[in-house]
């Protein structure tokens, strides 16, 4: 039998590769994970900088959220060194010249300081917020975005984490382990809001169970105070009656339905002028369709950088799906509505949840536009209503300690149990 020249065989390799574009695609995903991860072992071995934190949030997109906060106000320490990292160039440039160190994430900079950090501040993931590969050896702190319903990363069963912790194979759960194993590491810590948050977040962000750390969303402070951002938000938001209408994602937008085909705005602005009220739109960045430019009370506001939480401080009333703004909400008491018309969809190829959908959302649930109609004007005319179930939930997703500020909370244990270990 005649040897296989090596050629032969990449060749073939080849082919069957080309061929065969899941397999390709396949193949690159474990090939750039596997490179990824190699590079983040390596940088493990650089010097770290024991007062340099590095800090990112949004998808590394926006300067806003948990990170944000803990951002402005870690930087009033002199003695650390505190730099923000963006994949956004605006995002840099008005940093930098409101004084503060930013660079993009694949800058030499960018890329120097995230290699000397000791300790990464996050809102998502090191994947998204950093470049993964050059942060190996720094203590993550990740403040997380929001305390919602639905099942994300290792216990959400259509991710790659979930798929590698439970493949039947050995030796491919092996390979994938190696390839998520720097979610693995004791210096890992993720904020929770509630005992019942902190039970599941373990499996979600492959953490050890004590390094959960219960202190809050430190974005919620807004809701507490005046702060000079409010002004962010134009007055005719902060001085109108605004229904908001924030949804979620469907799979990262594979399942969207057009907007369009879930709401009559022609009644819905009819019903607003005899309301006295503004619904303004603040669709997901994977939503689908546009909403109509005529109607005096429909505004649609998803292009616009406003915070989100101040968002929700100056609206009367919520209308949701399935998002974790809501839990944010109840902090506030006033009326939520759900309109989950596409429910059995998104449980069945979405996003699985950690509770039952009816048991913790607290307030009226409909899956058509004339139901949703109704249900906001006994909304907006008996705010009262289901507030007892408000509170239930409430305490649910957050502890009494977390229903208030916590920025201070949480910086002074950053101090005395995280950044204790820099000296």
């Amino acid at each position: 039998m005649n040897k296989i020249d090596i050629t032969q065989i990449v060749l073939l390799v080849l082919i069957l590769l080309s061929v065969n574009r899941p397999l390709l695609k396949k193949g690159r995903l474990i090939a750039k994970r596997t490179v990824v991860v190699t590079v983040h072992s390596l940088s493990k071995l650089i010097p770290k900088k024991n007062q340099l934190v590095v800090f990112g949030g949004e998808n590394g997109q926006g300067f806003r959220g948990n990170t944000k906060y803990l951002f402005l106000k870690m930087n009033e320490d002199k003695q650390l060194e505190c730099v923000w990292i963006s994949r956004n160039s605006e995002v840099v440039s008005s940093l930098t010249k409101k004084g503060f160190q930013a660079y993009k994430h694949n800058s030499l900079k960018g890329i120097y300081h995230q290699l000397k950090a000791r300790m990464i501040i996050h809102s998502h993931s090191i994947n998204d917020d950093f470049s993964k590969a050059f942060v190996g050896g720094a203590i993550s702190y990740n403040t997380w975005h929001g305390v919602g319903l639905k099942k994300v990363w290792g216990a959400n069963k259509n991710t790659f984490s979930y798929k590698v912790l439970h493949e039947r194979s050995k030796l491919k759960r092996y390979f994938g382990k190696f390839v998520v194993k720097t979610n693995l590491a004791k210096r890992n810590y993720v904020v929770s809001t509630s005992e019942a948050v902190s039970s599941y977040y373990p499996e979600t962000f492959l953490v050890h169970e004590e390094n959960v750390l219960q202190l809050g969303q430190v974005r919620n402070d807004v809701f507490f105070k005046e702060t000079e951002e409010d002004k962010d938000i134009p007055e005719w938001i902060r001085k109108q009656k605004v229904i908001l209408y924030m949804p979620t994602h469907r799979s990262f937008g594979k399942l969207e339905t057009d907007i369009n085909s879930v709401f009559d705005f022609e009644r819905l602005d009819q019903f607003c002028e005899e309301m006295g009220y503004t619904f303004l739109v603040k669709r997901h960045m994977y939503s689908s369709g546009n909403v109509p430019t005529r109607f005096k009370n429909i505004i649609d506001i998803s292009e616009k950088p406003y915070d989100p939480q101040l968002l929700l401080k100056y609206s009367d009333v919520l209308l949701t799906d399935y998002s974790s703004c809501y839990t944010d909400y109840l902090l506030l008491d006033r009326p939520v509505l759900f309109y989950s018309y596409d429910l059995d969809l998104y449980l069945k190829k979405s996003n699985d949840m950690y509770f039952n959908y009816f048991d913790v959302t607290p307030g009226p649930k409909v899956n058509t536009f004339p139901e949703l109609i109704e249900v906001l004007e006994n909304s907006i005319a008996y705010p009262e209503l289901y507030r007892d179930e408000r509170k239930r939930v409430l305490d649910i997703f957050y502890s009494q300690d977390n229903q208030r500020e916590v920025l201070d909370k949480q910086v002074t244990y950053i101090y005395e149990h995280v950044l204790n270990r820099l000296s």
